[in-house]
């Protein structure tokens, strides 16, 4: 996966892979957290919008199935 760099004091980076709906989310503390069955729309607008952290808070933790991968 492609990571993308993101301005935010939690989380360092996130990618997508369009063929399987993974969305990856790594943290400035090394954890790293997949998400499954994700709308490539839910990546787009993650990267778009300006604080990372309340949009992972309340669109992406907790609504897909999730896996620690770090």
């Amino acid at each position: 996966m492609n990571h993308h760099a993101v301005k935010s004091s939690r989380i360092a980076s996130i990618a997508y892979d369009k063929c399987s709906e993974t969305l990856e989310v790594r943290f400035r503390d090394r954890s790293a957290w997949q998400y499954q069955s994700v709308p490539v729309r839910i990546f787009n607008d993650f990267l778009n919008v300006v604080s990372k952290g309340r949009f992972y808070d309340g669109v992406v933790k907790g609504k897909f199935k999730e896996t620690k991968i770090a």
